[in-house]
């Protein structure tokens, strides 16, 4: 009996802390536009107390959040309004297993009376939830969805969206129902000019969104740029629709926006099929979209199936995964690269983001860190850059405790113990020790990687491995591994093949065009952008040697720290010597004239096409040199200066003179990095 007590105890505390803090998280989500935590975070945690609850049922609560849509509107500034009908949400699904489960629960509702009853599948817009109500034709109210019951009378900003109908064509009575949004290349503009003006940006569009159409001031959302879609005809029946298809058509013959994205399907193979196809599509949309709404189209059967007390029991929203998540930042630990740079990287509690299991992510430096205020022991969001590289966005500073500790700046070189230095005028802390096993190792590295000289089977363990053996000093040494073919047989998880293969490779990279082994060979700010430019000037590695440091300033786009960079490299006594070792093992050092075809000749709709492009400001997904790679691959040009010229100016923060000249002119077209890669769109994988 004791057990029992303590059990139920222990249920009874861990339900009343989960309604706490999902109580919490609504009401800043709803209303305070801002998210505490990741949607998949809160998803779990409902999904855990719905759990406890069904097996617990003795400690329900009529307004937990389980029975509860949206925010309490304690905090409202506008006017409540009641729904005629209240604004349900919809049950959640993260894979198709729950979506067919989502099918069998409609066929046993319906008594297995049909099979293969047609759904619809639409766009699920990430934004904001209003409804909008008509009397003879005329627009008379828009009211948010609130808590479902009650929402916000904010019909006064619903007047400045120009794509809404302020009048319909019929004399109509009717209520409908949508999303309002603010798309992309508008929420991109708007973070642009609030960074500009110094005011803190938003997170997301949906924020954007959300936090615009609670405005007092209507002036401010006209001057937003909101859009609106609509998916949703309260009582359709009473205009003797009798199918959700049939709905949407009628919406639209009224003038209603919608996405004209709504899929009539069949079996549970296609719908997997078409969400597939949108989970990949979505990025080319110019609004957030986080999943696809899979629901009935009969709604004469939509009564018999059902409702619970706050979803539909007829609809279901499948939720693609997520681009940001909120995990715990437990430690740091600093990176050291081949030049000797520091690198934070934050080791987080385990967490899935985008499909994969991510543990680590990067920090970027010390500056960054201190920037947002970043400490160990925060919950923070993450998420991919470029859909690669998982990164800390940012921390959620309403969630502290006080037991959260500032990241503390290395006093010593991790790798070696060596002194560490800071260059006058940069951020970054670099270990200046030449001999430091961090240094060495990230020197091979990039020597063997894909953009360098592309040698596969040389992954960081065997790099290792080989230098602690002894069979690598310097890159050159790569190019008589041959000579221990032998013994790297007998080394663990080599292997005959495993040597072959690799040898093969090696022998492969001799042919390496010109700028790639220029790119190879480390020289200091010298990437794949500077490497292809200083290949295509010199055509050789000789000619290359004997420049002087004005005839290097000739060259576009290479300022006075490249020049002296690149001509300090060639007075190195080492440095020369590793040339004419990797000369002697025949490694390419001439350039030909068609090594480098660009891929966006292939495209003869490319944007980027006889367009230049300039870079401004702090850019957070991409190095410069990156990004100027990517123009060039695409077609583009790179100039160094904002002129008549210029066509595309990518801002960055703290964009500075450039900016305003761009402006000034007026035929310049600003971008972020976010409408860059909305550009490239699928022609380039990042």
């Amino acid at each position: 009996m004791l057990d029992m007590e303590y059990i139920d105890d222990e249920v009874k505390n861990r339900i009343e802390q989960l309604r706490g803090q999902l109580s919490v998280y609504s009401e800043w989500y709803y209303s305070k536009n801002e998210s505490l935590i990741s949607d998949v975070e809160f998803d779990r945690l409902l999904k855990e107390l719905e759990e406890l609850e069904a097996q617990y049922p003795q400690f329900r609560k009529e307004n937990s959040p389980t029975a509860v849509v949206g925010s309490s509107l304690k905090e409202t500034k506008f006017r409540k309004v009641r729904h005629k009908k209240p604004m349900l949400s919809l049950s959640n699904s993260y894979n198709i297993g729950d979506v067919a489960g989502f099918a069998e629960r409609i066929y046993k509702a319906l008594d297995y009376r049909y099979r293969d009853l047609p759904f619809i599948l639409e766009l699920k817009l990430d934004g904001a939830s209003i409804s909008l109500q008509y009397e003879e034709g005329k627009l008379i109210r828009g009211v948010t969805r609130g808590d479902g019951i009650e929402g916000e009378d904010v019909t006064e900003n619903i007047y400045t969206i120009s794509g809404i109908p302020k009048v319909l064509p019929a004399s109509l009575t009717l209520e409908v129902r949508g999303e309002i949004v603010l798309p992309k290349s508008k929420f991109a503009r708007l973070n642009e000019k609030r960074l500009a003006e110094g005011e803190e940006i938003f997170a997301n569009p949906r924020n954007a969104a959300s936090g615009t159409l609670r405005q007092l001031d209507s002036s401010v959302v006209a001057g937003r740029g909101l859009d609106a879609y609509f998916y949703f005809l309260v009582d359709a029946e009473s205009y003797d629709i009798h199918t959700h298809s049939a709905s949407i058509a009628y919406l639209e013959k009224l003038g209603f926006q919608t996405t004209g994205i709504f899929e009539k399907i069949s079996s549970l193979e296609e719908m997997e099929k078409r969400i597939a196809f949108w989970e990949a599509e979505r990025e080319k949309l110019d609004y957030e979209t986080d999943g696809m709404v899979i629901k009935l189209d009969d709604m004469d059967l939509w009564e018999e199936v059902g409702y619970t007390t706050k979803s539909p029991r007829w609809a279901i929203a499948y939720k693609f995964p997520a681009k940001q998540v909120t995990t715990t930042l437990r430690g740091v630990t600093w990176q050291v690269g081949r030049t000797g740079k520091l690198t934070p990287v934050a080791e987080l509690e385990e967490t899935e983001l985008s499909g994969s299991r991510i543990k680590r992510a990067s920090l970027h430096n010390l500056d960054e860190i201190r920037r947002k205020d970043i400490r160990i022991g925060d919950r923070v969001f993450i998420e991919k850059a470029a859909e690669i590289i998982p990164q800390v966005v940012a921390p959620v500073k309403e969630l502290r405790n006080g037991s959260e500790k500032e990241i503390p700046e290395p006093a010593v070189c991790p790798s070696c113990g060596g002194p560490l230095e800071r260059e006058e005028g940069l951020i970054d802390l670099k270990c200046v020790n030449p001999l430091c096993p961090a240094v060495i190792q990230g020197t091979f590295e990039y020597f063997v990687s894909r953009d360098g000289m592309n040698i596969s089977g040389l992954g960081s363990k065997i790099v290792e491995k080989f230098l602690k053996l002894g069979y690598i000093k310097d890159v050159a040494d790569i190019y008589h591994l041959k000579e221990h073919r032998a013994e790297m047989a007998e080394l663990d998880k080599m292997g005959e093949k495993s040597v072959e293969n690799l040898l093969i490779s090696i022998e492969e990279s001799k042919k390496r065009p010109y700028a790639k082994t220029l790119y190879a060979l480390g020289i200091p700010n010298v990437g794949k952008f500077l490497g292809n430019l200083l290949a295509k000037k010199s055509k050789n590695i000789d000619a290359l040697a004997r420049m002087s440091v004005e005839e290097l300033l000739s060259i576009g786009d290479v300022g006075d720290k490249i020049a002296n960079a690149v001509y300090d490299f060639f007075r190195s006594e080492k440095n020369l010597a590793l040339i004419q070792k990797l000369k002697e093992a025949g490694v390419n050092f001439a350039y030909e004239e068609n090594e480098e075809a660009a891929e966006g000749e292939k495209d003869a709709q490319n944007p980027f096409r006889g367009k230049t492009f300039l870079f401004t400001g702090k850019l957070s997904r991409f190095k410069r040199e990156d990004i100027r790679d990517i123009v060039e691959a695409l077609g583009g040009e790179n100039l160094s200066g904002v002129s008549k010229k210029l066509d595309y100016l990518i801002v960055g923060a703290d964009a500075g003179s450039k900016l305003e000249k761009a402006r000034a002119l007026g035929t310049v077209t600003i971008m972020t990095e976010e409408q860059f890669l909305a550009l490239c769109g699928d022609r380039i994988k990042f």
